[in-house]
């Protein structure tokens, strides 16, 4: 199901990011018509694929503020066991990569078309369901 999401984000790219929140539980990214959350731990990618900072950083809800503005240009599927969570390509070419810590709807997809993905886990196997289909 991850591989069907991926294709269908593909074609909304690319995504604008207007506004982006951390409150130390849930991180939002959302534009016109999208949006994603997750209360999943999370990390930002540099260039080089080293790590810049995490969720738990000091100063990190400041520092996740830089993404507003930007453009989401590239996603794939974060890890090759779990293959439940996004890694999404930004257009500075940082990558924010999520990591599913709960096992009920650890991240929630909404796309311009009105489609809604929920990930989860199940029984220990990576699940993503369709919660609302487009109108």
């Amino acid at each position: 199901m991850i591989d069907y999401i991926i294709r269908l984000i593909r074609q909304c790219f690319p995504l604008q990011v207007k506004w982006v929140s951390w409150d130390g539980n849930i991180l939002t990214l959302s534009g016109k018509d999208w949006s994603f959350s997750t209360i999943s731990a999370w990390r930002v990618l540099g260039d080089a694929s080293s790590i810049e900072y995490a969720c738990w950083d000091e100063a990190v809800e400041k520092r996740i503020k830089e993404f507003e503005g930007e453009k989401i240009i590239g996603v794939d599927k974060q890890g090759a066991i779990v293959t439940v969570d996004p890694v999404f390509k930004l257009s500075t070419g940082k990558q924010l990569e999520i990591f599913s810590s709960d096992t009920f709807e650890p991240w929630v997809l909404k796309l311009p078309d009105g489609q809604v993905f929920a990930g989860a886990l199940e029984m220990g196997e990576p699940t993503i369901s369709l919660v609302k289909s487009a109108a």
